[in-house]
């Protein structure tokens, strides 16, 4: 069952329910507080009536008692043995003799105050001869019970149409009302029920037109957030999907390719040496494509709770042992002013930072050129910079520097081979810890790279690398 459908007959038994509890309420308070009341004010007019009939000469009584039938009075008149009736006649004339004797004898009958309680009809609308005032009155000297009651239906004639078609227009008009409310209230979930339906499927581009100031219209508005920042979760996961398998295919094509040609008969031992150092080289690029996927991985799954207090300094001095030969091989003069430190942060992923900012500027470092590396702590902040004098980057370059798998225009590159996730996990890294890193560059006038993390503010256990 639909939520429309279930609003509507929770509308429809709402006012049902409602209805019957207004019911039993109002017959309650008749019988409680306002039968008694009634029966006295009609007691008083049968007074008045009876007083006024017993000073009339018997020529006028019938006519004095056709007038008040007339003007809506139902009248029952007897001696005790014959019955003169005036205005709307009772739907039952059943009535005690005991009750009509003691009447002749003088007493008042009080049958609205004593007819019995009823559930569906109350005695204000029963017409029965029970349900209505007894008086005595003396017409030409003889004793005579007069009974009278309001006539209900010709007093309130045009009022039953009047009030029940008010009740049946309020019932249908609020009943329309409902079904309006309803519809516009369920139409925008239905939408968003849509749109998210098709978002199982990856359709992206479902239009939402719901333009509404209330819970409804602020719902849609962080759904329209939700949906377009999925939708762009989508696209990167695509892409790096793609960029993964192409990146693990390409080396591991080539090393099927010279694979191949190691098991080809009659090759040199040079060819044999140059071939087996590509398959090295194109292993080792495998390696370190899953290494940096492995630390993506770990950077997406860390909390500040892992953060303590890391030793720039020394981190550093141990990257650059590490990274040594690498120097060498380009012949690189390096400069490194390393004054102490302290940061707070997870020191497997910072050194995993300034590993991969070190290989980043002797891989687009000139043969013999030179790398600067600078650490100082001020009050509040640790700054790194790590500079090159290498080739450089472009501005567009710059700008997409920070992607996954970004590579930078090869035949600038000159071949350089990597995966392109380097600077992207460094600044994954880097705002994890709440830190920022900028990058300056120039064509041909090398990079900048500049690192902003918190200083630690204590002196707790320092947490170091030690490998």
């Amino acid at each position: 069952m639909s939520l429309y459908v279930k609003f509507i007959w929770f509308t429809f038994l709402t006012m049902l329910i409602s209805s019957a509890i207004s019911f039993f309420a109002m017959n309650t308070l008749y019988h409680q507080f306002l039968k008694e009341d009634n029966n006295d004010k009609n007691l008083a007019i049968a007074e008045s009536f009876a007083e006024h009939l017993s000073s009339l000469p018997p020529g006028q009584v019938e006519d004095t008692l056709n007038v008040l039938g007339d003007a809506g009075y139902q009248l029952y008149l007897t001696d005790g043995r014959d019955v003169s009736r005036f205005g709307g006649e009772f739907r039952d004339e059943t009535i005690a003799e005991e009750d009509v004797q003691r009447v002749l004898g003088g007493e008042l009958f009080n049958g609205i105050r004593d007819f019995p309680r009823q559930t569906f009809v109350t005695g204000f609308f029963a017409n029965e001869l029970q349900n209505s005032i007894g008086v005595p009155v003396t017409l030409g000297g003889e004793s005579y019970a007069l009974f009278l009651r309001p006539d209900i239906e010709l007093l309130f004639q045009e009022l039953h149409l009047l009030f029940g078609g008010l009740a049946v227009g309020i019932v249908l008009l609020s009943f329309l009302g409902m079904l309006l409310v309803a519809r516009l209230l369920i139409q925008p979930i239905t939408k968003l029920t849509e749109a998210t339906e098709q978002m199982a499927t990856e359709t992206f581009d479902v239009p939402l037109t719901i333009d509404r100031k209330d819970e409804i219209g602020r719902l849609a508005d962080q759904f329209r957030l939700m949906r377009s920042r999925i939708e762009q979760s989508t696209v990167k996961r695509k892409e790096f999907v793609h960029n993964v398998s192409h990146d693990i295919q390409s080396p591991l094509h080539t090393i099927q390719s010279y694979l191949g040609l190691l098991e080809k008969p009659g090759i040199s031992d040079f060819d044999k040496q140059r071939y087996a150092g590509i398959i090295r080289e194109e292993t080792a690029r495998l390696s370190l494509l899953t290494t940096q996927l492995l630390t993506l991985a770990s950077v997406d799954k860390e909390t500040p709770e892992a953060l303590g207090t890391v030793a720039l300094h020394e981190q550093w001095r141990t990257t650059l042992s590490h990274l040594r030969y690498a120097f060498d091989e380009k012949d690189l003069a390096l400069s490194a002013q390393l004054a102490p430190a302290y940061a707070l942060g997870n020191a497997a992923l910072l050194q995993t930072v300034w590993e991969n900012l070190l290989t980043n500027a002797v891989k687009y470092s000139e043969q013999g050129g030179s790398v600067d590396v600078s650490l100082a702590q001020s009050e509040s902040t640790v700054r790194v910079t790590v500079r090159d004098y290498g080739i450089g980057m472009t501005e567009d370059e710059m700008m997409q520097a920070f992607e996954r798998f970004y590579r930078a225009d090869q035949a600038r590159t000159r071949g350089q081979k990597g995966s392109g996730l380097g600077l992207s996990i460094a600044k994954e890294i880097i705002e994890l810890h709440g830190g920022r890193i900028e990058l300056d560059s120039a064509p041909g006038a090398g990079t900048t790279v500049t690192v902003t993390l918190l200083a630690a503010q204590n002196d707790p256990v320092i947490v170091e690398k030690s490998n």
